[in-house]
């Protein structure tokens, strides 16, 4: 058993070591925190373009449309996923396109579809464990994502469902005060809108109501004046 001195020696190199030196030695250490590229914390390996995914996630994320830090986490999180996914049906092509180039493709036939078939076929089977591994990860992927994705959409209905009933509220006092004769400060009642915002969400929700009687009206002007409430038709001059 090493002794005490032995431990401190060993915890004094350890802290001076400055790592591989070799161009080889930095390659392979530099893989060691991957552990797996498939299933690793980190998405992008040394052999892929970074711009490449970070123009894949930003257009991934931005589609989610996240609000919050936590639906942005799980925005991500799908991004991320469907990288992993895509790398791994590019390993797939990879794996029978190297076939080719192996003992799976080196046998002769006069028709170039029947060959690239029989080269891929010969490719799985050699390889059908690989195969099923890589299906395996993919599938794992997809639950992961599947996941992320209903908790994301979860998160966003109740945010809207929240900011939906807020706006009410702010609308019903904002016509409180003005039926008063008042201005309306929404900062003391806590809301975050101003009070234009208030203004331009009533007005829009006005426009729709009147919308929807001039669709119940098949969008006949005439049709659409005679059934208008009184207070509708106020909004509509």
């Amino acid at each position: 058993m090493p002794s005490p001195a032995q431990y401190a020696a060993n915890r004094q190199n350890a802290e001076q070591s400055q790592g591989p030196t070799s161009e080889q030695g930095k390659k392979r250490s530099s893989l060691n925190a991957l552990r797996h590229g498939l299933t690793a914390r980190v998405v992008v390996l040394p052999s892929e373009d970074m711009a490449a995914y970070r123009a894949f996630s930003k257009e991934i994320t931005e589609s989610l449309d996240p609000q919050t830090p936590v639906e942005r986490q799980f925005a991500q999180t799908i991004a991320d996923n469907q990288w992993r996914i895509n790398r791994i049906r590019s390993i797939e092509d990879g794996m029978l396109a190297a076939g080719h180039s192996e003992a799976a493709g080196n046998f002769d036939t006069n028709h170039t579809e029947v060959h690239a078939a029989m080269t891929a076929a010969r490719a799985f089977r050699e390889n059908s464990q690989a195969f099923v591994n890589l299906s395996i990860y993919e599938q794992r992927l997809h639950r992961s994502m599947k996941e992320a994705l209903r908790q994301l959409k979860e998160l966003q209905t109740e945010r809207r469902e929240r900011q939906k009933t807020e706006m009410d509220d702010a609308i019903r006092l904002l016509k409180t005060e003005r039926m008063k004769g008042l201005p309306y400060d929404p900062a003391p009642d806590g809301f975050v809108y101003a009070t234009a915002e208030i203004e331009r969400e009533q007005h829009r929700r006005e426009r729709l109501d009147l919308s929807r009687i001039a669709e119940q009206a098949d969008f006949d002007l005439t049709r659409y004046g005679s059934s208008q409430s009184p207070q509708l038709a106020k909004h509509a001059a």
